[in-house]
Order: structure tokens, then sequence, then C-alpha cells
């Protein structure tokens, strides 16, 4: 059987006074369970129990949101069963003001205290007279024991709206557990308007309260509240019998004595540091008089034995367990209350001269007191937390740029420690939308965006940004020619050099290229080689920096082919004397004709390096080649008719020491290799329609490599021979052999 127990006022006095302002007996309010339980999901005790939708300290099973954090919950157990007496804090579970199952939830923190249980020493208890009203500057702290009954051990608040807005109801959710259960216990859950500390080395307090150590409550002639301050929540509670609590703030004896509050009223009872203090505890009441302004409920059950309320995911301290540690609360040893502090009249959104944004508190202290009387010696304490300060707009700005490849851009809020309200505008820029609080915008186009942050949808904004985004389309150059090399068709693809222009977001990081021509034929190198003769080919460079393009073509007709192929203008090249040496022969020559020799630059554009005249020896030297591989042809220009070229020959393309060319006639060709090291490669002698001959491996070794050249028709003819080093091309020439 279950006992429900409500909760009652408390005024001035060694008694309670019974139907001052009735609370209920537990319940769901703004779907947090007051009902002297922990889990979620689940209502213990009160006038509705078992399965529930409900939000609660803890989760340890089910959907429901818990509030307090949980994080490092294994170390903590760890710890406390094996007897260690420790003390730590717990944050919420969430952000500050953050927006969860259509609650606003501004705070939560939990704080497990040390134990004076068992000859344990607990190192926060009032070790002098220390009393409700005094100036909290002249209370000290430090080791020592206290009763089971006033040894504090897990404490617990949260403070939520009933709702998403700061003018939804304001709720206050508190929790106490005590060491011992048998006797009465008394405890208060005190919370400072400005901040409150404890320094544990020396034992001090220290206040920023500037009215006899507190922040007192000002209130204009009307009785509207202009000032918040000081709130103390004292709770009595014997077992078997009715918790009661008593409500005050902190006022001077003047306003006491010449203000009517305009939402609750004083009750007469005040107490402060002397018989006629200026400043005091004032108790009150709501004008509401005895409709529901709250809940509260213990877990008290007649068969203390078969209790099963669940504590903390570390357990707790209780007499009855190992190492004075229990994974539930006893019977009688955890109370829990809800205070609807709208109803009360307290909550500054009932106030114009009042920001409804106001946090009302900066830290919040529980401890324990000696007896019902609210004046009586304060005992154990738990170093007071930070709870409900204003909160800062922290986050950081990441915003984004718009490029070719990223059109729609979005701006991050990130590490944020507030859950915030965000409203965006834009100056010359275009807002196509945002995620469920607005920290992430998308943006469709650049310009200048500015963002107003608040902690809650109607509050003014306490941090504004701008920031401007960019965009990057500079686009690279394309350029596109053929060419032959031996038997193939030769792509060559820039322009890389002319692409490395200065833009506000620096030169190039790099070209992509992407061919496609006839017979389907694609690909993804710079410079690639194609059985494919004739056609269009197209070429589509891509900028890694910002995926912007741009396209050239080149067309190879089947004459033109031809003409690359067949016709007798035939280069060949070595490396000697720190040059490059080409000859030629232009079986096609007339009259009038020179010659432009070209090389390849490293855009893959070849550009003229010199000329010949026709009737002269047909070479040229390349005084200052560049490193590595070099690729020449030559331009036969006669007098009158159409120009034509010469295949491209590839010289020293293994290192600047190497040089390929052929020697020899008809009866007999041999293919001359001068290498730098030795390499393995591949010999391929075509025919002019580009039809493969003969394939072999050939080994080359260091130095000088001569390899004969067996006719592969039986009968002399133009063949084409080529060498392939690891799959590249590194000579193309042409013989008669």
């Amino acid at each position: 059987m279950k006992y429900l127990i409500p909760i009652l006022l408390l005024s001035a006095g060694l008694l309670p006074k019974p139907g001052l302002c009735q609370l209920n007996n537990g319940g769901l309010y703004a779907n947090f369970g007051v009902d002297a339980d922990t889990r979620t999901n689940w209502m213990k005790y009160g006038l509705v129990t078992g399965a529930i939708s409900s939000d609660d300290w803890f989760a340890p099973s089910g959907t429901g949101h818990n509030v307090i954090d949980t994080s490092n919950a294994a170390s903590y157990l760890a710890l406390l069963k094996a007897g260690a007496n420790i003390s730590f804090n717990q944050r919420m579970s969430a952000l500050l003001y953050a927006k969860i199952g259509g609650k606003l939830w501004l705070d939560a923190v939990y704080g497990r205290d040390y134990q004076a249980a068992a000859q344990l020493k607990d190192t926060t208890v009032f070790t002098m007279a220390a009393k409700n009203g005094d100036n909290p500057g002249i209370w000290t702290g430090g080791v020592t024991n206290v009763p089971d009954k006033n040894d504090l051990v897990d404490v617990y608040a949260h403070m939520r709206r009933d709702g998403l807005t700061v003018h939804d109801s304001l709720w206050l959710f508190t929790g106490v557990s005590t060491f011992g259960t048998r006797g009465s216990s008394y405890f208060d859950v005190e919370l400072y308007r400005n901040s409150f500390s404890y320094n544990g080395a020396t034992g001090t307090f220290t206040t920023a309260g500037t009215s006899a150590g507190h922040t007192e409550w000002l209130f204009d002639a009307s009785g509207n509240i202009i000032q918040t301050g000081d709130m103390i929540i004292a709770v009595d509670f014997t077992p078997g019998s009715v918790p009661v609590i008593d409500l005050r703030i902190w006022v001077s004896n003047t306003t006491l004595t010449t203000i009517i509050p305009k939402y609750f009223d004083f009750t007469g009872a005040f107490n402060g540091a002397t018989a006629s203090p200026t400043y005091g505890y004032a108790s009150i009441v709501s004008k509401a008089g005895t409709t529901a302004w709250g809940a509260g409920i213990s877990n008290y059950s007649v068969n203390a034995t078969l209790d099963t309320t669940y504590s903390t995911p570390w357990g707790t301290g209780a007499p009855s367990g190992g190492a004075n540690w229990s994974a539930q609360y006893l019977s009688q040893q955890f109370i829990e209350v809800g205070l609807n502090l709208t109803r009360i009249g307290v909550d500054p959104a009932l106030y114009s001269a009042l920001s409804a944004c106001q946090p009302l508190f900066s830290d919040i202290f529980f401890k324990s007191r000696s007896s019902n009387s609210f004046t009586a010696d304060m005992k154990d304490f738990v170093t007071p937390m930070v709870f409900t300060r204003p909160p800062v707009m922290d986050y950081s700005l990441n915003g984004d740029t718009i490029r070719c490849n990223h059109p729609a851009a979005t701006i991050k809020l990130t590490n944020n420690s507030t859950a915030g309200y965000y409203t965006w505008q834009t100056l010359s820029g275009s807002i196509s939308g945002s995620n469920s609080d607005s920290s992430q915008l998308s943006i469709g186009k650049p310009g200048t965006y500015i963002v107003s942050a608040s902690p809650a949808n109607g509050c003014p904004p306490t941090r504004v940004d701008t920031i401007v985004v960019p965009i990057d389309t500079f686009p690279p150059v394309a350029s596109a020619f053929a060419g032959l090399s031996g038997n193939q068709l030769a792509l060559y693809g820039g322009n890389p050099v002319a692409s490395n222009y200065p833009t506000p977001f620096g030169g190039s990081q790099g070209l992509t290229y992407s061919w496609s021509g006839p017979d389907a034929f694609s690909s993804t190198l710079q410079n690639p080689l194609t059985d494919t003769i004739w056609g269009t080919y197209h070429l589509t460079v891509t900028e890694k920096r910002n995926g912007c393009t741009d396209t050239a073509s080149t067309t190879v007709t089947a004459s033109m082919f031809d003409v690359l192929l067949t016709n007798e203008l035939v280069v060949s090249g070595m490396y000697t004397n720190g040059g490059v040496a080409l000859h030629w022969q232009d079986g096609n020559a007339a009259s009038g004709v020179s010659y432009v020799v070209e090389r390849m630059d490293a855009s893959s554009v070849f550009q003229p390096i010199g000329t010949a005249a026709g009737d002269g020896c047909r070479c040229y030297v390349d005084a200052h080649p560049l490193a590595g591989q070099d690729f020449y042809r030559v331009e036969a220009v006669p007098a009158s008719g159409a120009a034509y070229y010469s295949a491209v020959v590839s010289v020293g393309t293994i290192g600047m020491g190497d040089s390929f060319y052929l020697a020899g006639g008809p009866a007999g060709m041999n293919f001359i290799a001068n290498t730098s090291k030795d390499e393995q490669g591949v010999l391929v002698i075509y025919d002019v329609t580009g039809q493969t001959l003969q394939k072999r491996s050939v080994s080359l070794t260091k130095g000088s490599n001569t390899i004969a050249l067996p006719s592969a028709g039986g009968q002399p003819a133009v063949r084409i021979v080529g060498l392939f080093v690891q799959g590249a091309p590194v000579f193309t020439g042409k013989g008669l052999f």
C-alpha cells in the first residue's frame, strides 16, 4: 500500500499551519514527474501511478527525457560502491534553453555531497553557528560529523517553461535525499540572484549581494516587481507525516511594511540577522490562495522493505547498503517538490518592468537545519552550484563560400552552450532555409548575412554577428589539340599554366580532365592516346579549387590523319653534349620550304623554339632542353600550299642522359637506346595503317643498347617503331626496313 503525502506551506513559527496554500499530492507538471522517484516514463507515488510518458531526473529505461547528464556514471558507480567519500556535480543533459518535448529547459543541476555517516568525514558542514537570515559572509564551513537526518546526500534542481516561449508558466523542480530516514529532517533550497560561492580551503563564503549579503527584491508603488532577488524554499519533513514548505524572498523591512505586492502576499513572517533587521527573508503566499500552485511528495511506503525507489545511475548513500551504498532510496529517504513560480507570482514574465528573459538566479545552495524553525542552526550543506545564470551566446560562426561545385552554401553556428533562438537578415544575399533552431542557414547566393541571437523566442538579442559569404567562380583555361604518337592519335590537353592566375581565393589547386570523342571515346588523362582516328574531341577542364570548368575541342579529319601518318617528314632526335639534336627528312619538300621546330611546354602546348631553312642540313639543336621528357615536332611551311607537320618525337623521357633513334636502311634497321639506368620496356612495330606487326619485351641496360629490327613483312617498307617504358610512350620514329 502506498501513502500519498501532501505538502503545506509553512509560515513563521515552529509549527505548520494546515490549510495555508496546500499543494497537490504529486503529479505530472510541465511533463515532469513529481512522484518521489527519479525515473522517466514512470509515476511511483501520487494521484497517478504507473507507466506514463514523462521527463524526470534520470532515464534508466524507456524513451523519456532525463534532465541530468549521466556522463562518467560508471566511474562514479565504481568509486561509491567501493566506499569512496566523494563529492561531484552534474549539469543538465541538454544545452541551456534547449527546446525538448515542447518545453523550454532553462537549466538543471545535480550535486552529490560528502557523507558524514559511519565515521566518514563530511568536509562541507557548518562548523560554527549559522542561521537563515544571516549575512553569508559570517558563515564558516569545514570538516565535522552531522546526524544522519541532516546529512545531505543527493540534491537536484531543474527549471523549465511549460511551453517553448518565455511567457509560458515557469516551473522549479527540486529533490533532496538524506542519509538517515529515522527522525525528521529539515532542509533549505536557497537561490541567489547574484554570484555566491564557497572556498573549501578557507571555509568562507563569498556573496555578491549588497543588501546584508543578499540581493533584495524591489517593487514600485503599485506592487510590481522591478528587481528580483534571493529566494529560499524551507522544507520540513517528518517520516510518516506531512512535509511542509515555507517560501520566502529577501526584502527590506521597509518593503515589507509599505508594499502590497501585485501577485502575492506577505504573510508577516520576517527573519533577518537581528531582532529588528533592516533586511530579511519574508514569507510569501500566492494570492491564488489554496488553488494548486505546486506539488510535493516523498517515497513513503508502509512496507519499507518492499520499496524499490530508483536513486541514481551511480547509486546513493544509505545505512542499509554495503559501504554505505545502495542502488535504491530507502522508504522516506527522497523528497521531491515542484513549484509553479508563475502561479506564485514571482515570474519576471508577469511584470512589464522586467524582461521575461531575465534569469531569476545565479547560484543554488542546498543546506539542512537542526529543527523546523526557519532560524534553527544550519548543519550540512552542498557546495553552491551555478544555476540559471544569464546564458552567454558563445557560439562559433562558421562561414562558407559559394563555388561552382557548391552552389548552395551553409552558415553554421557551432560550439553552442545555449540552445538559443536565432533570426537572420540579409543585405544582399538570399536565404533559402534553415534547420529547426535556425543555428544553420542555407543560402543561395553571395552577400552579407546578419544573425541575431537570443536565449529564447521572445527575448531580445544578446549577440549580433555579420558574415560575408563570397563566391568563387573563377574558371580555368582549357586548350586542346591533336598529334600523332607512333600509330596512335595523341590528344594534348591544357592549360595548367594559364589556369594558375591570381584570384581572391588563391591560385589554381590543380586541374582534372575529361575527354570525350567518336565511338564513345573517353579519358580522364591530360594527354591520352587513342586508336580512334578522326572526329571531334571535346575536353572539359575542371579547377579543383572550386569545381568550375572550361571547354575546348579539336577536330581530326581523315585526310589530316593520312597526311600526318604518310607524309615523308620524318624526325629523329638524340640527347648529346647537353642538348637535343634533331634531324629530319622530308620526301615531300618543295622549293622554298622552311621549317619551324616546336617543343611542348609545361602546359602541354607546342611552342616554336627555332627555324631552319629548307636547303640546309634540316637539323636543329635544342641547347636548353627541359628536364625529363621532351616532345618535339617540325612544321614544314612551303612557299605556297598548306603547311604540314611531322609526327611527335620524344627525347630523354627516362632521364636527361637518355636518347633513342633509328639507324640503318632497307637492308637492316637498328633501334639505338642510350639510357642512364637499367629499364624494362616494350618495343612495338606498326605499319603505316596502324596495325601492330610485332611486339616484344626488351631489357635496356645502362649505357648504349642496339636492337636489330628485322623486316616484319619480308619486303622493305615504311614502318613505325615505338618504345614504351612503364606503359608510357618514350620514343616514336619511322624507318624504311
